[in-house]
């Protein structure tokens, strides 16, 4: 799936040793470089298990963006639109809706992700200020872990979260602390690790930007970094992240947060289609009328090269990137590249399936299944916090959920 992107907060995390990656211990570590792959290209057929939502149901959704499972084998769906989780059993009946809107013990207010955490509690990242609500897979509340000060005032900032993933007793996650000066604003962008109780453990990325109020200008580049963005857990707690804008090139850190890899194909990018350049300007129209001063920006040309990254059990990398709907053969919904866990490309593998690429989005479960949800695009860009995005001729029915088993 395709996010949305958001300072060293040491203060709050005594005792806790961190490990920072600078520029310069990253320049001497190997690059995997790979041009063809190992294999060619295959198909994978999904069969559908069950679907919820859509015309011909009770099951309403508002604007579904995330999805995760439980050892149970139970759906997690989260819509920012009506701020709640939406639970679904393995055999696609109707469970419960977890959370509400408030700022009560368990309720959200601009719900972000979800994971099932270590100890088995449902987290809810609100993306500002950055907290994990958490409650048991009944509802019930469980505290709440806030991350990086969150929008304490005396902690001199605020902190925006941009992602969340959750992988044997690890969080990793993207943020944002943001600081004010006399002119404008500061922004750390970083990914880092936390420990169960939400503290930082390891940074492995950081990237700074300031915005000048008197001459305020967005560069969509630098609002949302890719490694803030796009990131994934590896079985062994290796993380993956994207490491530029414009190039196909893939960190991989060692857990304690040395830089292990680099992963690279060669790739040429393509240029944003109609469509894509009107989404986001209509992305950064909305965030300009919340703002009293006259803004301009600078719109990249072409999309972000990697989109979505995914680790399964056995080590193998699954990137999804700027192309991945390009060349489809008849009835493939898009196509993902594959990596082994030494960072060798394996080859292409199209998912097979409905769905409308421009409109809808595939997310690859833990649990080896794939749902299919319909009219994401349109879903997360009303999950961000630019403002009220109006979508025009682009708004659409009922959302709906497909979930799929790969059968080849």
């Amino acid at each position: 799936m395709s996010h949305i992107s958001r300072s060293l907060a040491v203060a709050g995390c005594a005792g806790v040793s961190l490990v920072i990656c600078l520029p310069a211990a990253r320049a001497e570590v190997p690059r995997t470089l790979n041009a063809q792959p190992a294999h060619p290209p295959r198909v994978c057929q999904l069969e559908e298990i069950w679907r919820v939502g859509g015309e011909s149901t009770d099951l309403f959704f508002g604007a579904v963006t995330e999805a995760t499972t439980d050892s149970l084998g139970n759906v997690y769906l989260l819509d920012t639109q009506r701020l709640q989780v939406v639970v679904i059993s393995p055999e696609g009946r109707f469970v419960r809706t977890l959370s509400r809107e408030g700022e009560g013990p368990g309720e959200v207010q601009n719900p972000r992700d979800i994971q099932i955490l270590s100890d088995g509690t449902l987290g809810i990242l609100e993306l500002f200020p950055a907290k994990i609500v958490r409650l048991t897979p009944d509802g019930e509340p469980r505290g709440t872990l806030v991350v990086g000060a969150g929008g304490d005032p005396q902690s001199g900032g605020f902190t925006a979260a941009s992602s969340f993933i959750c992988r044997g007793g690890t969080i990793l996650m993207g943020a944002t602390r943001t600081t004010q000066d006399e002119n404008g604003q500061k922004r750390l962008h970083y990914l880092a690790a936390l420990d169960p109780a939400g503290a930082e453990t390891v940074r492995f990325r950081e990237q700074t930007m300031a915005l000048d109020f008197r001459d305020l200008c967005f560069v969509e580049r630098e609002l949302g970094p890719p490694f803030a963005g796009v990131n994934t857990l590896g079985p062994d707690g290796r993380v993956y992240a994207a490491q530029d804008w414009d190039r196909y090139a893939i960190e991989v850190y060692r857990p304690e947060g040395s830089l292990e890899r680099v992963i690279e194909r060669e790739f040429e990018n393509r240029k944003r289609t109609e469509i894509e350049l009107r989404r986001i300007n209509a992305l950064f129209d909305a965030s300009d009328r919340n703002i009293p001063v006259k803004v301009t920006r600078k719109i990249e040309p072409r999309p972000q090269v990697i989109s979505a990254l995914h680790v399964t059990d056995d080590g193998t990398l699954w990137v999804l990137h700027s192309r991945s709907i390009e060349n489809r053969p008849a009835g493939v919904m898009q196509s993902y590249d594959t990596f082994d866990a030494a960072g060798r490309y394996l080859g292409v593998v199209a998912m097979a399936c409905e769905g409308d690429p421009e409109a809808d989005g595939l997310e690859l479960l833990p649990d080896g299944r794939v749902l299919l949800i319909k009219e994401y695009a349109l879903s997360a860009m009303g999950r961000t916090d630019l403002g009220s995005v109006p979508l025009g001729e682009e708004a659409s029915g009922a959302i709906e959920i497909v979930c799929f088993r790969p059968v080849s």
